[in-house]
This record gives structure tokens, sequence and C-alpha cells, in this order.
């Protein structure tokens, strides 16, 4: 049930191929419909996904795999991302970041949901006057470049992501922080880049 209403969701965005419950038919399905991504649950059934990824990637290297998961986790966000994943997405995240994560698959790029950078989860500043609340590396990019007034699409181009993926890290900083709109996030800014050591 969980995966059909899944595919629901997805169906809005792209095209769905088919789901798969038992481990013993995945990789026939791949086989047979040749997908362009496969978004794999970390735990699938009593298997661990991460047994059977590595031998999958090999043998499908057109198709990208995307990570969906419980685990809010470095150790197996790094696993899943050595195995051959190309993104890592957390069950707890909007249907909108999981619509990103895959148009990040099928651009050829690697995705990492924030949540795990948010949380303290390597190289991340704190940041001041929000207790408990971290900045990555790539929003502080981000936030960098919109200081400098350059547009969404701009920001994109420099960083070499999507536009998607932009608008998604600067509502979830929004959000986060507390601000609305780009101009209060802008002045935010402003005090953050100069408070920095």
């Amino acid at each position: 049930m969980v995966a059909e209403a899944l595919a629901a969701s997805l169906a809005r965005w792209f095209q769905v191929v088919g789901t798969v419950t038992n481990l013993a038919r995945l990789d026939g399905e791949i086989a047979v419909k040749s997908p362009d991504v496969v978004l794999l649950d970390l735990e699938f059934g009593k298997t661990s996904a991460l047994t059977i990824l590595a031998g999958l990637v090999d043998r499908y290297p057109a198709t990208k795999f995307v990570i969906l998961t419980a685990f809010l986790e470095p150790v197996l966000a790094d696993a899943a991302l050595r195995a051959g994943a190309v993104a890592y997405v957390v069950k707890e995240s909007a249907a909108s970041e999981l619509r990103v994560a895959i148009d990040e698959a099928v651009a050829g790029r690697t995705y990492l949901t924030p949540l795990m950078q948010v949380r303290g989860a390597g190289g991340a500043a704190a940041l001041p006057g929000a207790t408990g609340v971290t900045l990555s590396d790539r929003q502080r990019s981000i936030l960098g470049l919109l200081r400098q007034g350059l547009t969404y699409r701009n920001i994109a181009g420099r960083l070499r992501i999507s536009t998607k993926t932009v608008e998604y890290h600067i509502d979830m900083l929004g959000r986060r922080l507390g601000v609305s709109g780009k101009a209060q996030l802008i002045r935010w800014s402003e005090q953050f880049f100069r408070d920095e050591p």
C-alpha cells in the first residue's frame, strides 16, 4: 500500500513504470522495464538494499538508484553512495524534495538530503542566533550568491545544480530560520556573514 501510494504521488511528475515489493523480482523488473531511475527503500523487506545495490549498479549502469529511507544516518548515506546510489532521501522529507532528488539523478548529479547537514552531520557551520540549526556548505554557497544579486537560474549555473535544487534549499532555509521571502533571507544573511570568524 505504501509503495502504491508513493507511485501515485510521483506520477504527478514522472512516468512510473512499476512497483516491486518482492526483492527477488527487482532484478528482473529492471531488466525488462529499463527504468531511468529506481527508487529503493534501504530496508527492502528483511534484506538491506545495500547488500544488492552495488551489483545492480554494475548490471544496469544506465539506471540511477535513489535511496529512500527512514534512517538519517551519515554512515548509511556514505555506504549507499559508495555502493553506487546517486541520491539519499529520508522519508520524513517533503514530496517536493524527492522530486528534486529524482530530477538531480536524471541529470547525472548526486543528491544528499539537506536534513543530513541541518542536523549536524558533517561540514556544517553553526548559525548565530539559531540554536540547534546549522547551515550546510551548499546552503552557504547558495546564500552567498543570493546576496550578490544572482537569480536562481544563475546560482544553479554557477554551482552546477538544478534551479529546483536552489529553490528547495532557499525554501528550507527560510522555514528553518523563520524568515519569509527572499528579501528577509538576504537581510538575515548580511548578519550571518558579518559575524563569521
